[in-house]
């Protein structure tokens, strides 16, 4: 996680003075060419920003039930899995409001380099690819199509860094979006042997229409995460209480539950 999705976390937690926002995000080299102060900007880049009162700023996904929440379920594919040294050549995408589909964004981008394992998995070939729009073309469409909502994927931060990334390379600045991982959400709300986004949706008996090809995974995802909410506990109402439900458990707080657990088994 970067020092910025730290800082975000904590408007989160509690609202913050402006002039304490801006003179923090100030030192944060991702957004070393933003205006900071520039709040339309801020929105612009993926954060929800509000004013919590005329001196404080939140979050909008603070006070947001989760059936009114705007949720971006997204995949990519790439050439490779570095973001420094391979491309993004698709992206898809659903948009999820008033928890249905309201949209898809589906495109390749121009790369010049496919290697064979990726062309065999994906199916797509370097002859698509060449007459694909360029890269930074995509991005810029899908940083419009993607907006403010919470960007939603199956292994999220592989997707949110790859695309932040390129964005940032593209000279559009890094995404600020809060995100939600479907796999954690997955593995809290449905008991399933495996949680691979394949063999989760086989054991779902959700439809695939082809595996490794972002818009349908970006789909498949979307079946998954409508799913999961419908065993959600009730406890988890606001779209921030979602996302933190589906934050990994820290392994010392597991073992500290474990303990207490076998303590009082022991007691008995």
């Amino acid at each position: 996680m970067r020092p910025l999705d730290t800082y975000i976390t904590k408007i989160v937690q509690k609202p913050v003075f402006h002039k304490e926002f801006f003179a923090k995000m100030r030192t944060f080299k991702e957004l070393e060419h933003i205006d900071v102060e520039d709040v339309n900007m801020l929105k612009l880049l993926g954060l929800p920003l509000i004013k919590y009162s005329n001196y404080a700023f939140s979050l909008e996904t603070v006070d947001t039930d989760i059936a009114a929440g705007k949720f971006c379920v997204v995949d990519i594919e790439a050439n490779g899995s570095k973001p420094s040294l391979h491309q993004i050549i698709e992206i898809g995408a659903v948009m999820i409001e008033n928890g249905v589909v309201v949209d898809e964004f589906s495109s390749l981008a121009k790369a010049d380099v496919l290697p064979e394992s990726i062309e065999q998995l994906t199916g797509i070939t370097l002859e698509e690819l060449q007459k694909a729009p360029p890269l930074r073309q995509v991005l810029a469409s899908f940083r419009l199509f993607l907006k403010d909502a919470v960007f939603v994927a199956h292994n999220v931060n592989f997707d949110y860094y790859f695309i932040s990334y390129a964005l940032e390379q593209a000279g559009f600045g890094p995404l600020l979006n809060r995100k939600l991982d479907t796999i954690e959400l997955s593995r809290k709300c449905i008991e399933a042997p495996k949680y691979g986004l394949g063999a989760l949706t086989e054991y779902l008996g959700i439809g695939f229409e082809h595996h490794h090809r972002a818009l349908c995974d970006a789909k498949a995802t979307a079946e998954v995460f409508f799913k999961a909410l419908e065993k959600l506990p009730e406890s988890v109402q606001t779209v921030e209480e979602l996302i933190a439900f589906t934050k990994p458990q820290h392994p010392k707080k597991r073992k500290k539950e474990k303990d207490a657990s076998f303590k009082s088994s022991t007691t008995l």
